[in-house]
């Protein structure tokens, strides 16, 4: 029988508050879940996006300038982020660990998330229905449609028109606060705490012996599951000394088509109810409103339809200070083949939005290709499972590789791209690595 172990796990977003639930739920080990930030938020309406608010969120940028908001505080980037919550292509996985990682393994882990074709789940998942969709989603469909895709009904996306699946409550969206931790944060052997920054991971010849804060306190540690973020993840496992100066990064960069919007929009509907996937890898985005509507205090550009490289054919980076500086992101660009690719897809958009469809919605000689990429903020990739294309990163089961109780469950192990938004792949990716560290005590 294993000894108790004590468990601390590194941010309380996402796939913390998932890792934490299920290793505190046998009360056969001491679990102590840290978190940056404050404690949950009130819920906030589905369709305001907070990314502003310096008490929710914390601010980084690329090289390029571009705003990387990520969730700050328990439920992390789940109580800000749109509540698009899609499962990935079957194709997307086909290259994981097929022993550990097989569909039948990881569709058990989403259907406890999301209900399955059913809906519900844990993150009480849904389609959006016809009678929600804003006149914009609207005519996307029917211009989609009309330009010979099909509807994709079933759980698990692939090309033609996917009706977007949303974690909410009404119009509240639901945390990962609030479908994990509201009953498990009374257990005895579990602790929050709030408040509380990591620097790092104390080591003893390459095992697990407690987590330092930025206080000088030291957490004893048995096991430490890092599920800070990609990009704060990175910067703990550096600090370290377990990731190079340099570690990879990925992210599904947008290329924006713009309008100016004719009429009243009326009340403000989610952000994003609609997309296409494409057989050449691009996630067609028909959003609501101009982003202005969403996020208090943005200029705004007018309404737009996205067209996000899912495949983005080359890697960004995150180059470390030596002396401790802040990191500089390279989110990437995708390679010439993928831009030019984008830039047909964005034109093609431009000529929808210029049609018969939008007629109604879009002011005549008002749409625009933007010169500039945008991102969708869903970086990942920094410490890869099966070791990724630099030898660093995590094995099959998200432990870091050469090191004894040290692991990673968040969206840094995505070894391959998605064509969905990785939202609900990270919190199904959790689930699974945190299984396994409960099993190895039996």
């Amino acid at each position: 029988m294993t000894a108790r172990r004590e468990i601390v796990v590194v941010g309380a977003g996402s796939s913390g508050c998932v890792v934490a639930e299920r290793l505190s739920r046998s009360g056969a080990d001491s679990v102590v879940l840290v978190e940056a930030g404050g404690p949950a938020p009130e819920p906030v309406d589905l369709s305001v996006l907070p990314v502003r608010d310096g008490a929710r969120v914390w601010h980084h940028r690329d090289t390029e300038g571009t705003e990387l908001p990520r969730g700050r505080g328990v439920g992390g980037s789940s109580a800000v982020n749109g509540g698009y919550f899609l499962r990935p292509h079957r194709d997307d996985l086909a290259a994981w660990d097929p022993d550990l990682w097989g569909i039948p393994a990881v569709e058990r882990a989403f259907d406890t998330l999301d209900g399955g074709a059913g809906g519900g789940g844990v993150m009480t998942v849904r389609r959006f229905t016809d009678d929600e969709l804003h006149p914009r989603a609207v005519a996307f469909e029917r211009a989609m449609r009309a330009d010979g895709h099909v509807d994709v009904d079933g759980v698990w996306p692939e090309p033609g028109i996917v009706r977007v699946r949303t974690n909410a409550r009404g119009r509240h969206r639901t945390t990962a606060a609030d479908a994990f931790l509201a009953d498990a944060r009374h257990r005895r052997d579990l602790l929050i705490r709030n408040d509380v920054r990591v620097e790092r991971i104390e080591m003893n010849d390459a095992t697990v012996r407690s987590v330092v804060t930025d206080s000088g306190e030291r957490i004893p540690a048995d096991v430490v599951v890092l599920c800070a973020g990609t990009l704060a993840t990175a910067g703990i496992l550096h600090r370290s000394g377990s990731v190079p100066v340099v570690v990879p990064l990925a992210e599904h960069r947008e290329l924006l088509v713009r309008c100016r919007a004719r009429g009243d929009d009326g009340d403000v509907s989610p952000v994003l109810q609609s997309v296409m996937h494409t057989d050449d890898g691009m996630e067609i985005r028909c959003y609501s409103h101009d982003f202005a509507a969403h996020i208090t205090g943005l200029e705004q550009t007018g309404p737009a339809i996205g067209v996000a490289a899912m495949r983005p054919g080359s890697a960004g980076s995150i180059r470390f200070d030596a002396d401790g500086g802040a990191p500089e992101v390279d989110l990437g660009r995708p390679d010439d083949e993928t831009r030019q690719r984008m830039q047909v897809w964005a034109e093609r958009m431009a000529t929808v939005l210029d049609g018969p469809a939008f007629a109604h919605l879009v002011a005549p000689g008002s749409v625009t290709v933007d010169d500039r990429l945008a991102t969708s903020h869903h970086a990942w990739g920094t410490a890869p499972m099966g070791g990724g294309p630099t030898g660093v990163g995590t094995d099959w089961r998200g432990r870091v590789v050469d090191h004894d109780g040290l692991y990673v469950a968040d969206g840094s192990v995505l070894p391959t791209p998605l064509s969905s938004g990785p939202h609900a792949t990270v919190m199904m990716v959790a689930s699974v690595i945190a299984d396994r560290i409960g099993r190895e005590r039996d």
